[in-house]
């Protein structure tokens, strides 16, 4: 009995460790103290093609086309360097050069630095703040089959030069991203404006915020007596009238 449970305690110990080295998946390089696996690239693959849909303000299923169908990226060097970025041996090299900075970053623990860990906070809010926006904004495009035909139409009509080669298909295609870019130029204040009404405001009345903005503030104070920014006469100041003749 005792035998059996020991052998019971040992087997649940390998599957154990199996699961945990399946969960983990294979090592494919181990970086400065950084073990890169097979499921940790993968998990950040799928994450760098969610965040390239979402700031690109395309479709995954566009962007997985046009990787499977290189002739038809568009002559835009950022789109084609974006498709680029998105197939795995490309992507991966640039995810293996950033882990090696980021080894040395942290050996010097350079992340620490009160300067560098603010201006992560800003890039982190920033960064928060554009994937929230572009999220709001993909709810709002709504594209009917109907309204792609007829865009279609309209710019074989206005583009007869671009747009004669292109197939229905194609046509379709380029049509939905005029209207998608037509539906952002349009909502984009809107959602913004929307936004800004669902979040509580309180200002300080007692604070005069456009004074502290303009001569209150030690750093652009500095910066101003540095470039040698002249300053606007006041609200109370008269303005010197300039000498006759000049």
């Amino acid at each position: 009995m005792f035998v059996f449970k020991r052998l019971s305690i040992l087997l649940f110990a390998v599957v154990a460790g199996l699961v945990a080295c399946k969960d983990r998946g294979k090592v494919i390089e181990t970086i400065g103290k950084d073990t890169i696996t097979t499921d940790k690239f993968e998990s950040y693959y799928s994450t760098y093609i969610e965040k390239a849909s979402r700031l690109a303000n395309a479709d995954k299923e566009t962007l997985y086309k046009l990787m499977c169908n290189p002739d038809q990226i568009p002559p835009d060097p950022a789109i084609r360097e974006l498709i680029g970025g998105l197939i795995p041996e490309n992507n991966y090299e640039k995810f293996r050069d950033m882990k090696i900075i980021e080894q040395a970053a942290l050996s010097e623990s350079f992340q620490d630095r009160p300067v560098i860990k603010e201006i992560l906070e800003q890039v982190y809010m920033e960064t928060l703040v554009n994937l929230y926006v572009q999220e709001k904004i993909q709810e709002r495009i709504k594209i009917s089959e109907t309204e792609k035909e007829q865009k279609c139409n309209d710019l074989r009509k206005e583009r007869p030069d671009q747009m004669a080669g292109l197939t229905l298909d194609q046509c379709l295609k380029v049509a939905e991203r005029f209207l998608k870019m037509e539906i952002v130029q349009r909502e984009y204040p809107k959602i913004i404006e929307g936004i800004k009404e669902s979040v509580q405001i309180k200002k300080n009345n007692d604070f005069d915020r456009d004074n502290f903005l303009k001569n209150d503030m030690k750093l652009y104070n500095d910066i101003r007596k540095t470039g040698g920014c002249v300053d606007e006469p006041s609200a109370n100041q008269t303005p010197v009238a300039p000498a006759p003749g000049k």
